[in-house]
C-alpha cells in the first residue's frame, strides 16, 4: 500500500482531533455570561462534547499507534529536526527560524498549526502538532533538570481543582496518556491553548522566563 496516502490518512485524523480540541475555546468565547440561557445550553453542549471527544481521542490515539506500528513510521515526528548539543546545528535551525514571524506564549493559537520553537539551548523545526511540540519542549526540560522534572506528578500546580492530573505513574489516571521515557505519563488530550498554559506553567516551574520561548506557525511558511 503506498505510504503516502497513510500519511495523508494519518495527518487527516490527527488535524481533525486538534480542530476538535480547539472548539471548546470558541465556543466559550461564544456563551453570553450576562444570558442564563446562553450559559445552560452553551455548558450543556461542552458537557456532552467534552465526554464524545475523549471517546474520540482516545479511538484516534488507537488507530494512529496501529498505523505506526502496522507501517513502521510516525508521521507527525518524521521531518522533526532539532538539537541542543551541536552547536553549528541548533545556529543554523535558528538562523532559518527566525525568517519567520515568531510568536509568544501569549498568543491565541486556535486552530493554528506549530512548526517549530526555539527555547532555552535548543531549536526544533518541522514540527506538525501541539502534541510534538508539547513533547518536545518537555525533553528540554528534562535536560535542564531531570530531578525537578522527575517530580511532575507531584507537583500540585500540575492537578487540576477536578482532581486531573497532567501528569502521573499510572497512566490510568489520565483521559489520554502518552508515555514520557521511563518517568511518567503525560496528558496530551489538550488544546493548542490548554498546551500553551501548561508550557507557561512548566516554566515558571523550571524558573524560566516564558516570554523567552519563541513559537513559529506553520501558516507564515505556506507548508
Amino acid at each position: 500500500m503506498n505510504k503516502e496516502k497513510i500519511k495523508n490518512i494519518y495527518d487527516s485524523l490527527i488535524d481533525i482531533q486538534e480542530k476538535l480540541l480547539a472548539l471548546p475555546d470558541d465556543i466559550l468565547l461564544d456563551i453570553d455570561s450576562r444570558d442564563n440561557e446562553s450559559l445552560e445550553n452553551g455548558f450543556k453542549f461542552l458537557k456532552y462534547f467534552n465526554n464524545n471527544l475523549a471517546d474520540f481521542t482516545k479511538a484516534t490515539g488507537k488507530i494512529t499507534k496501529n498505523l505506526r506500528d502496522y507501517f513502521k513510521m510516525n508521521p507527525e515526528d518524521e521531518n522533526i529536526e532539532g538539537e541542543s548539543t551541536d552547536t553549528e546545528k541548533k545556529i543554523r535551525i535558528i538562523q532559518e527560524l527566525d525568517k519567520t514571524k515568531p510568536y509568544t506564549l501569549e498568543e491565541n493559537f486556535t486552530y493554528k498549526k506549530p512548526y517549530g520553537f526555539i527555547l532555552e539551548n535548543s531549536a526544533y523545526k518541522g514540527l506538525k502538532t501541539w502534541k510534538s511540540l508539547y513533547l518536545k519542549v518537555l525533553e528540554v526540560l528534562k535536560e535542564n533538570d531531570s530531578n525537578k522534572f522527575k517530580k511532575l506528578p507531584e507537583v500540585d500546580d500540575f492537578v487540576s481543582r477536578r482532581g486531573n492530573y497532567l501528569f502521573s505513574k499510572n497512566k490510568n489516571g489520565l483521559r489520554v496518556a502518552e508515555k514520557f521515557s521511563d518517568y511518567f505519563y503525560v496528558e496530551v488530550n489538550l488544546s493548542a491553548n490548554h498546551i500553551r498554559n501548561t508550557i507557561k506553567q512548566l516554566l515558571e516551574y523550571f524558573s524560566l522566563n516564558p516570554a523567552d520561548m519563541k513559537i513559529y506557525l506553520r501558516e507564515d511558511r505556506d507548508v
